[in-house]
């Protein structure tokens, strides 16, 4: 299996102190997700996530990075559930905790099952705080999920290139 200790979400501190317009929003939101999605973000899907509820409206057509941070978890959920799904889970994750507190723990779990993941057992669902269990272990299977399916995408792509270049010999 390709390592996967380059990829990794970037924390919120790492996040642009600015406010960003779309392109720049969309820019850095393909960049951070360049190594671990195949998926490429539009302006016009941040559009329409804006208009599902998915990610919060922009202040006078300006972004910050609480919009980044939800860019980034919706362009890694919706590839394990449906778009109605991943809004119920957002709202959630950010109701739990403060918005930089909530995203650092999503990058931090995301960060720490990639790395157990590459070439290492799986350890089961830990047990976090006894007040919001349920969401944590829901927070945990979807990134597991959307890290295997990352790695199968990078599988496949790796041996679709492969059988290209082999039946052109």
């Amino acid at each position: 299996m390709e390592s996967t200790k380059k990829l990794e979400l970037p924390y919120w501190q790492e996040f642009p102190d600015i406010d960003l317009y779309m392109d720049q929003l969309v820019s850095l939101g393909n960049r951070y997700l360049s190594e671990i999605s195949t998926n490429v973000i539009t302006a016009s899907m941040v559009n329409s996530y804006v208009k599902k509820g998915l990610i919060s409206r922009p202040v006078k057509k300006k972004y910050q990075r609480r919009h980044l941070a939800e860019l980034i978890i919706v362009s890694l959920f919706k590839s394990v559930y449906s778009l109605e799904i991943v809004k119920q889970i957002i709202l959630q994750i950010f109701e739990t905790r403060d918005t930089q507190a909530a995203y650092d723990h999503f990058a931090s779990l995301f960060n720490y099952d990639l790395r157990l993941i590459d070439g290492q057992s799986i350890p089961d669902v830990k047990e976090v705080a006894q007040t919001e269990p349920v969401l944590n272990k829901v927070e945990e299977y979807t990134i597991r999920a959307s890290i295997y399916q990352m790695l199968g995408q990078k599988e496949i792509a790796k041996h679709t290139s492969l059988s290209t270049k082999d039946s052109k010999k």
